[in-house]
Protein backbone atom coordinates (compact mmCIF):
# COMPACT_ATOMS: atom_id res chain seq x y z
CA UNK A 1 0.00 0.00 0.00
CA UNK A 2 1.18 3.26 -0.65
CA UNK A 3 1.87 6.53 1.28
CA UNK A 4 -1.00 8.01 -0.77
CA UNK A 5 -3.70 5.08 -0.58
CA UNK A 6 -2.52 4.85 3.73
CA UNK A 7 -4.01 8.80 3.79
CA UNK A 8 -7.06 7.80 1.95
CA UNK A 9 -8.03 4.92 4.32
CA UNK A 10 -7.52 7.00 7.46
CA UNK A 11 -9.47 9.62 5.56
CA UNK A 12 -13.12 8.79 6.63
CA UNK A 13 -11.80 7.42 10.46
CA UNK A 14 -10.69 11.45 10.73
CA UNK A 15 -13.69 12.66 9.32
CA UNK A 16 -15.95 10.96 11.61
CA UNK A 17 -13.85 11.96 14.32
CA UNK A 18 -13.82 15.07 13.81
CA UNK A 19 -17.66 15.27 13.33
CA UNK A 20 -18.08 13.31 16.52
CA UNK A 21 -16.00 15.95 18.23
CA UNK A 22 -17.93 19.01 17.04
CA UNK A 23 -21.21 17.23 17.89
CA UNK A 24 -19.54 16.90 21.13
CA UNK A 25 -18.65 20.64 21.86
CA UNK A 26 -21.94 21.48 20.45
CA UNK A 27 -24.12 19.29 22.73
CA UNK A 28 -22.04 20.68 25.71
CA UNK A 29 -22.60 24.34 24.50
CA UNK A 30 -26.11 23.99 24.49
CA UNK A 31 -26.24 22.18 28.06
CA UNK A 32 -24.16 25.25 29.08
CA UNK A 33 -26.40 27.48 27.47
CA UNK A 34 -28.94 26.39 29.65
CA UNK A 35 -31.65 24.52 27.69
CA UNK A 36 -35.08 25.57 29.99
CA UNK A 37 -33.55 29.59 29.74
CA UNK A 38 -33.18 29.03 26.14
CA UNK A 39 -36.69 27.79 25.27
CA UNK A 40 -37.77 30.80 28.05
CA UNK A 41 -36.16 33.05 25.44
CA UNK A 42 -37.61 31.87 22.48
CA UNK A 43 -40.91 31.81 23.98
CA UNK A 44 -40.35 35.27 24.76
CA UNK A 45 -39.63 35.86 20.96
CA UNK A 46 -42.19 34.23 19.55
CA UNK A 47 -44.45 35.82 22.14
CA UNK A 48 -43.82 39.61 20.93
CA UNK A 49 -44.50 37.86 17.43
CA UNK A 50 -47.68 36.57 17.86
CA UNK A 51 -48.90 39.56 20.32
CA UNK A 52 -47.82 41.95 17.46
CA UNK A 53 -51.23 41.30 15.26
CA UNK A 54 -49.84 40.67 12.10
CA UNK A 55 -47.85 37.40 12.49
CA UNK A 56 -49.80 34.86 9.67
CA UNK A 57 -48.35 37.80 7.41
CA UNK A 58 -44.44 36.69 8.00
CA UNK A 59 -44.33 33.74 9.16
CA UNK A 60 -41.04 33.10 7.15
CA UNK A 61 -39.31 36.20 8.98
CA UNK A 62 -40.36 35.13 11.93
CA UNK A 63 -38.68 31.66 11.34
CA UNK A 64 -35.53 33.01 10.65
CA UNK A 65 -35.81 35.34 13.42
CA UNK A 66 -35.97 32.90 15.80
CA UNK A 67 -32.91 31.18 15.07
CA UNK A 68 -31.12 34.28 15.24
CA UNK A 69 -32.72 34.83 18.41
CA UNK A 70 -31.96 31.64 19.80
CA UNK A 71 -28.31 31.60 18.47
CA UNK A 72 -27.60 35.01 20.07
CA UNK A 73 -29.29 33.74 23.68
CA UNK A 74 -27.12 31.00 23.25
CA UNK A 75 -23.68 32.75 22.52
CA UNK A 76 -24.65 35.34 25.56
CA UNK A 77 -25.09 32.15 27.76
CA UNK A 78 -22.02 30.27 27.04
CA UNK A 79 -19.90 33.53 26.95
CA UNK A 80 -21.54 33.72 30.55
CA UNK A 81 -20.14 30.13 31.29
CA UNK A 82 -16.69 31.11 30.11
CA UNK A 83 -16.47 34.17 32.60
CA UNK A 84 -17.90 32.96 35.59
CA UNK A 85 -15.87 30.17 36.17
CA UNK A 86 -14.86 31.07 39.38
CA UNK A 87 -18.42 31.53 41.00
CA UNK A 88 -20.00 28.51 39.42
CA UNK A 89 -17.31 26.22 40.81
CA UNK A 90 -17.87 28.19 44.12
CA UNK A 91 -21.48 27.66 43.95
CA UNK A 92 -20.99 23.70 43.47
CA UNK A 93 -22.42 24.30 39.51
CA UNK A 94 -21.97 21.26 37.64
CA UNK A 95 -22.13 22.95 33.78
CA UNK A 96 -19.71 22.13 31.51
CA UNK A 97 -17.43 25.03 31.45
CA UNK A 98 -17.21 25.29 35.12
CA UNK A 99 -16.75 21.13 35.52
CA UNK A 100 -14.28 20.85 32.77
CA UNK A 101 -16.28 18.68 30.52
CA UNK A 102 -16.37 21.72 27.65
CA UNK A 103 -12.95 23.34 27.79
CA UNK A 104 -12.90 27.32 27.86
CA UNK A 105 -11.25 27.80 24.49
CA UNK A 106 -13.97 25.29 23.01
CA UNK A 107 -16.36 27.55 24.28
CA UNK A 108 -14.66 30.68 23.11
CA UNK A 109 -15.03 29.18 19.64
CA UNK A 110 -18.66 28.12 19.78
CA UNK A 111 -19.43 31.75 21.30
CA UNK A 112 -18.40 33.17 18.52
CA UNK A 113 -19.72 30.84 15.54
CA UNK A 114 -23.36 31.43 17.36
CA UNK A 115 -23.20 35.02 17.59
CA UNK A 116 -22.06 35.10 13.87
CA UNK A 117 -25.04 32.71 13.11
CA UNK A 118 -27.19 34.84 14.59
CA UNK A 119 -26.18 38.43 13.34
CA UNK A 120 -26.65 36.91 10.02
CA UNK A 121 -29.84 35.46 10.32
CA UNK A 122 -30.70 38.46 12.12
CA UNK A 123 -30.03 40.64 8.43
CA UNK A 124 -32.11 38.25 6.67
CA UNK A 125 -35.13 38.58 9.12
CA UNK A 126 -34.67 42.33 10.05
CA UNK A 127 -33.66 42.17 13.21
CA UNK A 128 -29.76 42.54 12.97
CA UNK A 129 -29.74 45.72 14.69
CA UNK A 130 -31.99 44.21 18.22
CA UNK A 131 -29.53 40.97 17.61
CA UNK A 132 -26.16 43.33 17.88
CA UNK A 133 -27.61 45.18 20.86
CA UNK A 134 -28.76 42.17 22.35
CA UNK A 135 -25.33 40.18 22.19
CA UNK A 136 -23.72 43.72 23.56
CA UNK A 137 -25.48 43.53 26.75
CA UNK A 138 -24.93 39.81 26.90
CA UNK A 139 -20.97 40.89 26.87
CA UNK A 140 -21.23 44.06 28.87
CA UNK A 141 -23.25 41.71 31.65
CA UNK A 142 -20.12 39.61 31.98
CA UNK A 143 -17.01 41.07 30.10
CA UNK A 144 -14.46 42.99 31.12
CA UNK A 145 -13.69 45.49 32.05
CA UNK A 146 -16.80 46.29 34.56
CA UNK A 147 -19.32 43.34 34.27
CA UNK A 148 -22.58 44.36 34.64
CA UNK A 149 -23.03 40.99 37.17
CA UNK A 150 -20.55 42.59 39.57
CA UNK A 151 -23.48 45.12 40.22
CA UNK A 152 -26.92 44.69 41.78
CA UNK A 153 -28.30 47.53 40.15
CA UNK A 154 -26.33 47.05 36.91
CA UNK A 155 -27.65 43.07 36.40
CA UNK A 156 -31.20 44.04 37.08
CA UNK A 157 -30.80 46.82 34.58
CA UNK A 158 -29.00 44.33 32.01
CA UNK A 159 -31.47 40.96 32.13
CA UNK A 160 -34.73 44.00 31.86
CA UNK A 161 -32.69 44.97 28.72
CA UNK A 162 -31.88 41.70 27.18
CA UNK A 163 -36.26 40.79 28.37
CA UNK A 164 -37.39 43.80 26.66
CA UNK A 165 -35.24 43.42 23.23
CA UNK A 166 -36.26 39.89 23.11
CA UNK A 167 -40.23 40.88 22.83
CA UNK A 168 -39.09 43.67 20.69
CA UNK A 169 -36.99 41.32 18.51
CA UNK A 170 -40.47 39.09 18.15
CA UNK A 171 -42.65 42.50 17.65
CA UNK A 172 -39.99 43.53 14.67
CA UNK A 173 -40.03 40.38 12.91
CA UNK A 174 -43.77 40.34 12.59
CA UNK A 175 -43.61 44.13 11.62
CA UNK A 176 -46.15 45.44 13.97
CA UNK A 177 -47.22 46.29 17.86
CA UNK A 178 -50.08 46.11 20.02
CA UNK A 179 -50.93 47.22 23.72
CA UNK A 180 -50.52 43.66 24.29
CA UNK A 181 -47.62 43.37 23.13
CA UNK A 182 -46.52 46.36 24.71
CA UNK A 183 -47.94 44.71 28.42
CA UNK A 184 -46.56 41.66 28.27
CA UNK A 185 -42.86 42.45 27.19
CA UNK A 186 -42.90 45.23 29.65
CA UNK A 187 -44.37 42.65 32.56
CA UNK A 188 -42.27 40.12 31.81
CA UNK A 189 -39.41 42.15 31.50
CA UNK A 190 -39.90 43.65 34.85
CA UNK A 191 -40.19 39.87 36.07
CA UNK A 192 -36.91 38.95 34.98
CA UNK A 193 -35.20 42.08 36.31
CA UNK A 194 -36.56 43.23 39.38
CA UNK A 195 -37.63 39.39 40.54
CA UNK A 196 -35.92 36.60 38.91
CA UNK A 197 -31.87 38.47 39.12
CA UNK A 198 -32.66 38.66 42.97
CA UNK A 199 -33.97 35.31 43.53
CA UNK A 200 -31.16 33.98 41.86
CA UNK A 201 -28.59 35.86 43.93
CA UNK A 202 -30.06 33.95 46.73
CA UNK A 203 -28.50 30.99 45.86
CA UNK A 204 -25.29 32.20 44.80
CA UNK A 205 -24.00 34.27 47.48
CA UNK A 206 -20.98 31.79 48.05
CA UNK A 207 -19.56 31.86 44.76
CA UNK A 208 -20.43 35.21 44.24
CA UNK A 209 -18.24 36.15 47.40
CA UNK A 210 -15.63 34.38 46.22
CA UNK A 211 -15.45 35.99 42.20
CA UNK A 212 -16.05 39.28 44.41
CA UNK A 213 -19.28 40.17 43.14
CA UNK A 214 -21.18 43.21 44.72
CA UNK A 215 -24.52 41.70 44.11
CA UNK A 216 -27.91 42.68 47.02
CA UNK A 217 -27.60 39.99 48.71
CA UNK A 218 -23.82 39.83 48.82
CA UNK A 219 -23.77 43.51 50.29
CA UNK A 220 -27.09 43.32 52.04
CA UNK A 221 -27.67 39.52 53.59
CA UNK A 222 -30.01 37.01 52.13
CA UNK A 223 -33.42 37.75 55.00
CA UNK A 224 -33.63 41.65 53.45
CA UNK A 225 -32.99 40.94 50.03
CA UNK A 226 -35.54 38.39 49.89
CA UNK A 227 -38.13 40.24 51.33
CA UNK A 228 -37.29 42.53 48.94
CA UNK A 229 -37.78 40.36 45.71
CA UNK A 230 -41.10 39.03 47.76
CA UNK A 231 -42.21 42.89 47.50
CA UNK A 232 -41.02 43.66 43.95
CA UNK A 233 -42.82 40.29 42.99
CA UNK A 234 -45.95 41.20 43.92
CA UNK A 235 -45.44 44.61 42.46
CA UNK A 236 -45.00 43.83 39.28
CA UNK A 237 -47.80 40.95 39.77
CA UNK A 238 -50.55 43.49 40.45
CA UNK A 239 -49.00 46.31 38.04
CA UNK A 240 -49.61 43.74 35.00
CA UNK A 241 -52.92 42.55 36.22
CA UNK A 242 -53.83 46.04 36.55
CA UNK A 243 -52.71 46.65 33.02
CA UNK A 244 -54.14 43.52 31.53
CA UNK A 245 -57.61 44.13 32.89
CA UNK A 246 -57.74 48.23 32.04
CA UNK A 247 -56.09 47.60 28.45
CA UNK A 248 -55.39 44.14 27.09
CA UNK A 249 -57.48 41.55 28.22
CA UNK A 250 -56.09 38.83 26.61
CA UNK A 251 -53.54 38.92 28.99
CA UNK A 252 -55.61 38.20 32.08
CA UNK A 253 -54.79 34.54 32.39
CA UNK A 254 -51.57 34.91 32.24
CA UNK A 255 -51.04 37.67 34.55
CA UNK A 256 -53.30 35.48 37.04
CA UNK A 257 -51.22 33.17 37.03
CA UNK A 258 -47.87 35.30 37.43
CA UNK A 259 -49.98 36.61 40.16
CA UNK A 260 -50.23 32.92 41.87
CA UNK A 261 -46.66 32.37 41.04
CA UNK A 262 -45.63 36.07 42.79
CA UNK A 263 -47.56 34.61 45.86
CA UNK A 264 -46.04 31.40 46.23
CA UNK A 265 -42.47 33.48 46.08
CA UNK A 266 -43.52 35.87 48.63
CA UNK A 267 -44.45 32.86 50.96
CA UNK A 268 -40.67 30.89 50.12
CA UNK A 269 -39.27 34.14 50.67
CA UNK A 270 -40.92 34.75 54.06
CA UNK A 271 -39.51 31.40 55.28
CA UNK A 272 -36.59 30.78 53.80
CA UNK A 273 -33.78 28.34 55.21
CA UNK A 274 -30.44 27.14 54.44
CA UNK A 275 -32.47 24.32 52.52
CA UNK A 276 -34.56 26.32 50.98
CA UNK A 277 -32.67 28.84 49.15
CA UNK A 278 -33.41 28.26 45.92
CA UNK A 279 -37.19 28.15 46.10
CA UNK A 280 -38.04 32.08 45.37
CA UNK A 281 -36.16 31.08 42.04
CA UNK A 282 -38.29 27.94 41.18
CA UNK A 283 -41.20 29.90 41.94
CA UNK A 284 -40.03 32.71 39.32
CA UNK A 285 -39.09 30.26 36.85
CA UNK A 286 -42.85 28.14 37.29
CA UNK A 287 -44.71 31.89 37.01
CA UNK A 288 -42.14 32.60 33.83
CA UNK A 289 -43.37 29.50 31.84
CA UNK A 290 -46.76 29.29 33.51
CA UNK A 291 -47.66 32.93 31.93
CA UNK A 292 -46.18 31.97 28.59
CA UNK A 293 -48.51 28.63 28.59
CA UNK A 294 -51.35 30.55 29.38
CA UNK A 295 -50.76 32.80 26.71
CA UNK A 296 -50.24 30.63 24.05
CA UNK A 297 -53.58 28.65 25.45
CA UNK A 298 -55.56 32.22 25.23
CA UNK A 299 -54.28 33.14 21.69
CA UNK A 300 -55.01 29.59 20.17
CA UNK A 301 -58.61 30.25 22.20
CA UNK A 302 -58.74 33.14 20.57
CA UNK A 303 -58.00 32.40 17.00
CA UNK A 304 -60.23 29.40 16.99
CA UNK A 305 -63.21 30.46 18.87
Amino acid sequence: MTQNDRRKSTFPVEVLNATSAAGHTLAMGLLESRPLVQVMFLSRFLAGAALAGQARAHLDAIAVGAVAWFSAAVAVYIFNGVMDVAEDRGNGSRRPVASGRLPRSSAAVLTGGMATLALGAGAVAGIEVEVLVFLGLGFAYSGPPFPAKHQGVATSAVVTGLGLLTFLGGMGVAQGFSTAAIVFGLTMSSWMGLVGALAKDLTDVPGDTLAGRRTFAVRHGVDPVARYTAVLAVGVAATGLTAATLAAPILLPSMLVLTAAASRLARDCRSLTADSLGHPYRSFMVGQYGAIVALGISLVCRNTF
